[in-house]
């Protein structure tokens, strides 16, 4: 892959990463584009002949894939937790026009007891905290791999995204996180799109000055 081809096709992708929870486009989306960065920095990785970059996103790639699936763990205990709940909230139920929460106490209380409502919780909570441990260490050797990038290429910009992801990860569990990490996305379209066109470090053209003549 040329070097100016690197930028155009890191570019994109990362621009389709930004773009996909904007259109809602879909996760298939998102994860094209993903793939499209891994390629481009593998590339990059090199002609910079920094073997550190590719190493450090391949890590931040695979955990990027590993919260993915977590997080349908996460969505599949919610969904599970959801349905018993609507079955709680209309045990012994006949007449439609009966008041849908006038023995839920109760009927919740049935849930509880059997340890299956604890299970769901258990396992939802369980999921999460995995999936936030995923995000924080994917951020760490994303961190690494853009800072290495930024001191091939000088541009600053890589480093500005990759802080901000990181931070943004960190307080991913609340919601300014999500707001942070976005205006890392954001960073992050500005620097593949700043690449130069060429890798290639000038070599030095200076002579060694004379020898003194005896």
């Amino acid at each position: 892959m040329e070097s100016r081809n690197i930028k155009l096709f890191a570019g994109i992708g990362a621009l389709l990463a930004v773009l996909t929870p904007l259109l809602g486009i879909g996760t298939l989306t998102g994860l094209a584009g993903l793939i499209m960065i891994f390629i481009a920095i593998g590339e990059l990785s090199k002609q910079t002949h920094n073997k550190k970059i590719y190493d450090n996103f391949l890590i931040s790639f695979i955990l990027t894939i590993v919260g993915g699936v977590l997080s349908v763990g996460v969505a599949f205990f919610g969904i599970i937790g959801g349905i018993f709940r609507g079955i709680i909230s209309n045990f012994g139920y006949i007449m439609p026009f009966e008041m849908p929460y006038r023995n839920f106490g109760r009927n919740f209380g049935r849930f509880f007891g059997n340890g299956i409502g604890w299970g769901i919780i258990i396992g939802i909570v369980i999921f999460a905290l995995l999936v936030y441990a995923v995000i924080i260490v994917r951020a760490i050797y994303l961190k690494k791999s853009y800072v290495e990038i930024a001191n091939e290429t000088g541009i600053q910009h890589f480093k500005t995204s990759a802080n901000l992801m990181f931070i943004g990860s960190i307080l991913s569990i609340i919601g300014v996180g999500l707001i942070i990490y976005f205006i890392g996305y954001i960073f992050e379209v500005i620097a593949f799109f700043s690449l130069p066109e060429s890798f290639e470090k000038p070599t030095s053209t200076e002579s060694s000055p004379p020898l003194p003549q005896s």
